[in-house]
């Protein structure tokens, strides 16, 4: 074991998180080490110096504070959960909106019927469009990384300011 690692150890030890077979290894480590000894003394004159001072209990407008903040903290937690569920329903109601087109297209080009008649050599042949299709994505990605990046960012953005309207106008219905 290493000093660094006993150093942490000796702090849990401290705090009653190590079990039988780590307190093993550190009093071993602590019987060969000095320089740990002498350190884990210092921790143990120092936990019983804490130990033994007065508890004090924190001024009421400190506590106020500290609800209020954490408070505020939660309700970003939530907003920031609420615009992620707004966005992924927008996604999830437009590829509700766009499923019928995509199918209707398939079907009016005739490939869903080739699909199913023409067995795996079609879908051998459509595995290899899309092969070329990705790469060819790929490309567009690669000149398009910042503008998309962006457009994602106010998407995101856009998803964020709904979710606080929608928030607002909760909040002003449950006060009515």
């Amino acid at each position: 074991m290493r000093c660094k690692q006993a150093g942490e150890m000796m702090s849990a030890r401290l705090d009653g998180r190590l079990d039988n077979t780590e307190v093993a290894l550190l009093k071993d480590h602590l019987a060969g080490c000095s320089a740990c000894q002498a350190e884990w003394h210092r921790l143990q004159a120092l936990d019983s110096l804490l130990a033994s001072a007065p508890m004090m209990h924190a001024p009421v407008r400190l506590r106020v504070h500290v609800m209020a903040r954490l408070n505020r903290r939660e309700q970003a937690r939530r907003a920031i959960i609420g615009g992620t569920a707004l966005a992924l329903g927008t996604v999830a109601l437009a590829l509700l909106a766009l499923a019928p087109i995509l199918l209707g297209l398939l079907d009016t080009t005739g490939i869903a019927p080739a699909l199913v008649s023409g067995g795996p050599e079609t879908i051998v042949q459509l595995l290899a469009l899309l092969g070329a299709v990705s790469r060819a994505l790929l490309v567009l990605a690669e000149k398009f990384a910042v503008p998309l990046t962006f457009l994602g960012l106010f998407s995101l953005a856009m998803a964020l300011v709904l979710n606080s309207l929608w928030i607002g106008a909760v909040r002003r219905l449950r006060a009515a």
